[in-house]
């Protein structure tokens, strides 16, 4: 027997919430060591390497600032992958949770965190996760890879900084 929407009865799927969170956790502690002090700056910049003279840069604007959040723009621009579409998502910082979650991903501005299967987006079941965890992979990448427009407070004067 089939369940409405194409699932066996049964086997719907559950928000591992959990998992979820921890992902939100962990983002949230990179986020801060890449932006040690978001209150001083409205604007960060991240450049790598990349294949080809042209580096790939990750920009973070602090778009809202309050008591217990902070609301991020992350975009990533590369004239190297022209076919690619410019990453562009809003984060929101939790700082009493110590989480940092998605909020809006390309031009989807709700993300459920379950949906139908299949749905006119084209959405996975657990996109909020996938999302979360692509960011997580982004910063990673910045903190592995990545250098800053600005001098870090652990500071080396002058040029870029490689972000620690």
């Amino acid at each position: 027997m089939r369940a409405p929407g194409g699932a066996a009865a049964g086997l719907r799927y559950t928000v591992d919430l959990q998992h979820l969170q921890g992902v939100c956790a962990l983002n949230y502690g990179r986020l801060r060591r890449l932006l040690p002090e978001p209150a001083a700056q409205a604007h960060f910049r991240f450049h790598w390497q990349q294949p080809g003279p042209e580096p790939a840069l990750l920009e973070v604007r602090v778009l809202e600032r309050s008591v217990y959040t902070d609301t991020l723009e992350l975009s990533l621009s590369t004239l190297r992958l022209p076919w690619c579409p410019r990453l562009d998502m809003e984060v929101r910082i939790y700082h009493d949770a110590e989480l940092a979650e998605v909020l809006r991903f390309q031009r989807a501005r709700r993300i459920p965190a379950r949906n139908r299967y299949p749905n006119p987006a084209m959405q996975g079941r657990d996109e909020k996760t996938q999302v979360n965890e692509f960011l997580a992979d982004c910063l990673e990448h910045c903190l592995r890879e990545g250098y800053a427009d600005w001098t870090l407070p652990v500071g080396r004067p002058g040029g870029l900084s490689p972000v620690l």
